[in-house]
């Protein structure tokens, strides 16, 4: 049996020129080279790749802190809330009073409250604690169990609790936090 070739010769559907100029271009149609990589050019798509990585690298790192930030903050909250539900609950209220009663604040100054007497004297015996109000510039008197749950929540929200076993003290003062 002939090849196709032979038999559109013989038919005459091409010409022997045709044949031959098909042979040329079955050899020219092998695929080229693949052309050589130039150096420069691929330097220079490495230090790309590496700025675009570091780059990636740098936006995760801030996003992570982003979202530290957003988790502390949350938290800090969540405390002042309870905080503030505590003080609502266990508030000693009472009337100003004549005696001035001196405690640290956080940020290492001076506060003052005025009291009546039992109340300070309450103080001096343990029996009473001054305590932080979230969100309100002065601080507030509770009760001694009261306290102890102040404590639980934030330990330096408790600003005043006499007494040996008494978890307070001045370490925390001067802004430290």
């Amino acid at each position: 049996m002939q090849n196709l070739r032979e038999k559109l010769l013989k038919a005459g559907l091409v010409t022997t020129d045709q044949v031959k100029q098909a042979e040329t271009k079955k050899v020219d149609k092998r695929p080229p080279p693949p052309p050589r990589p130039d150096p420069k050019k691929a330097e220079e798509e490495r230090q790309r790749r590496e700025a675009f990585a570091l780059h990636d690298a740098e936006l995760a790192e801030a996003r992570k802190k982003e979202q530290a930030k957003l988790l502390e903050a949350r938290k800090q909250s969540e405390r002042a809330h309870k905080l503030r539900a505590l003080v609502q609950e266990h508030r000693i209220e009472e009337p100003i009073g004549e005696v001035a009663f001196h405690y640290v604040k956080r940020s290492g100054k001076i506060g003052r409250l005025l009291l009546t007497p039992p109340t300070a004297q309450l103080l001096e015996s343990g029996l009473a604690a001054v305590v932080e109000d979230p969100g309100q510039p002065d601080a507030v008197v509770v009760a001694s169990a009261a306290a102890s749950q102040f404590h639980a929540v934030d330990p330096k929200s408790v600003r005043f609790w006499a007494g040996a076993q008494k978890p307070t003290g001045f370490d925390d003062v001067g802004g430290t936090e």
